[in-house]
C-alpha cells in the first residue's frame, strides 16, 4: 500500500474532500490543473395520490451540471472556480386541506413547473508554511431568484502540526421577484440576508485517525416566507446553530478507511435534527475504490407548523412539509476509478422520509418526499 492512499484517513483535508484526499498535499498549493465535470439526475418520487386533493401528482426532475478547475497560480496560490447549470420540471405542493374522514389532502400545483439555476464561484487560497488562507466569491441566478456570497477562511497548525484550527465567516444576499405575483397575490419582490460564521478543530490521534469537531452560527433576516406556498407566513429573522464532529479511521488490514459523521441542527423556529453518516472507503487494487454509505436524519417540527393550511390566521404558519417533523434513511453507492491521470466517478442514492422514522413524534405531512440520484462524474489533471 503506497503512502499517498493511506493520506485518505490521516489528512484534514479528507475531511472535506473524502476519497480524495490522497491527490492533495496539505498546505501545498497544486502543481497541476485538475478539471471536473459532473452530471447527476435527481428524480422524486410521484407524491402518493392517496394524499393527492387537486394538482399533478408528479414532482420534480432536476439535471444537474456541474464543472470545476483547480489550477496554481505561481507557487503558494491556487485558484478554483466551480460552475453548476440546473434544469428543473415538476410540481409543487401549494398548500394543504383537511378532508371529511379527518384526513389531510395536498394540493398541487396543476402545471409543470419548470426551471433553470445557474451559479458560479472562484475560491483563491494563500499557502502558508503552517497554514492556509482563502477567500470565496459566489452568484447564482434563477429566473425568480439572484443571490450574491463571499467568505473568508484561514486553518493554522499547531502541536507539530498535529491539531489545526479554522475558522471563517461568509455572508449572501439574496432578491426574489416570484413568479405570477399578481395573479396568485404574492409578493411582488422581496430579500433577504444572511450571514455565517464558523470555527472547527481537526486533531491527529495517532497514525491512523482523527476526529475534528466545529460549531458554526447562521443568522438570516428579511423576508423567509415561501412565496409558492399559499398562506405561508414565517418569522423575518433565524438564527440557526450546528455542531458537527467527524472521525476518521484507516484500517490497514482491508486497506480501508471509515467515515463517520454526526450534526446537531437547532434553530430558533423550534427545529431540532441530528444526522449520522457513515461511509466506508474501500480499496480494491491499486487505482479502484468502493464507497458504500448509510445517512440519517431526524427532525422535530417548526413551532408554527401546521398541517392543514391555516388561511384565517394572521399569524405565522406554514404547512411546508420541510418544517414538519420527520425522519429520513439514505443508502448510497459510490465507485472512484483512477486510470493515469483521469480518475472516473458514479455513484447512485435512494432517500426514503416518513413521520414515523423522526426521533421526535411531531405533526406529521402528507407531502413528505423520496428521491433517487444518480452521478457520473471525470477528473483529469494535467
Amino acid at each position: 500500500m503506497s503512502s499517498s492512499r493511506t493520506l485518505l484517513a490521516l489528512t484534514a483535508s479528507a475531511l472535506a474532500l473524502p476519497g480524495l484526499a490522497h491527490k492533495v498535499k496539505a498546505d501545498a498549493a497544486p502543481t497541476v490543473t485538475t478539471v471536473g465535470y459532473r452530471i447527476s439526475a435527481y428524480r422524486e418520487h410521484d407524491l402518493d395520490r392517496a394524499n393527492l386533493l387537486i394538482g399533478s401528482a408528479e414532482r420534480f426532475d432536476i439535471d444537474i451540471h456541474q464543472l470545476s478547475v483547480l489550477t496554481p497560480v505561481g507557487e503558494n496560490h491556487s485558484l478554483n472556480v466551480n460552475a453548476s447549470y440546473e434544469s428543473m420540471s415538476g410540481a409543487s405542493p401549494w398548500y394543504t386541506i383537511a378532508r371529511g374522514d379527518g384526513s389531510t389532502g395536498v394540493v398541487m400545483s396543476g402545471a409543470t413547473i419548470t426551471e433553470e439555476r445557474r451559479d458560479i464561484s472562484l475560491t483563491g487560497r494563500r499557502y502558508l508554511d503552517n497554514g492556509t488562507l482563502g477567500l470565496t466569491l459566489a452568484a447564482s441566478h434563477e429566473n425568480d431568484y439572484d443571490s450574491i456570497s463571499a467568505g473568508m477562511d484561514a486553518q493554522r497548525h499547531y502541536n507539530n502540526d498535529l491539531t489545526t484550527i479554522a475558522t471563517g465567516f461568509s455572508v449572501s444576499s439574496d432578491d426574489m421577484d416570484p413568479t405570477d405575483a399578481t395573479l396568485f397575490n404574492r409578493v411582488t419582490d422581496a430579500s433577504k440576508l444572511s450571514r455565517s460564521v464558523f470555527m472547527s478543530v481537526t486533531q491527529i490521534i495517532d497514525a491512523a485517525s482523527l476526529v475534528q469537531t466545529g460549531l458554526s452560527v447562521t443568522h438570516l433576516s428579511g423576508y423567509l416566507t415561501d412565496p409558492y406556498k399559499f398562506r405561508d407566513r414565517r418569522p423575518e429573522s433565524r438564527t440557526q446553530w450546528a455542531w458537527s464532529t467527524a472521525y476518521r479511521r484507516f484500517f490497514a488490514g482491508p486497506e480501508a478507511a471509515l467515515h463517520a459523521d454526526y450534526r446537531y441542527f437547532h434553530d430558533n423556529f423550534g427545529i431540532d435534527s441530528h444526522t449520522l453518516e457513515l461511509n466506508w472507503y474501500q480499496n480494491v487494487g491499486d487505482s479502484l475504490q468502493i464507497i458504500p454509505g448509510v445517512r440519517y436524519y431526524s427532525q422535530s417540527a417548526a413551532d408554527f407548523f401546521t398541517t392543514v393550511s391555516d388561511f384565517l390566521s394572521s399569524g405565522y404558519n406554514s404547512a411546508d412539509y420541510r418544517l414538519s417533523a420527520y425522519g429520513a434513511l439514505s443508502t448510497s453507492l459510490k465507485i472512484q476509478w483512477e486510470i493515469e491521470a483521469a480518475t472516473l466517478s458514479l455513484s447512485a442514492e435512494r432517500y426514503r422520509s416518513d413521520a414515523g422514522m423522526a426521533l421526535d413524534n411531531g405533526p406529521e405531512s402528507p407531502a413528505l418526499v423520496d428521491f433517487r440520484r444518480l452521478t457520473l462524474g471525470i477528473d483529469y489533471s494535467f
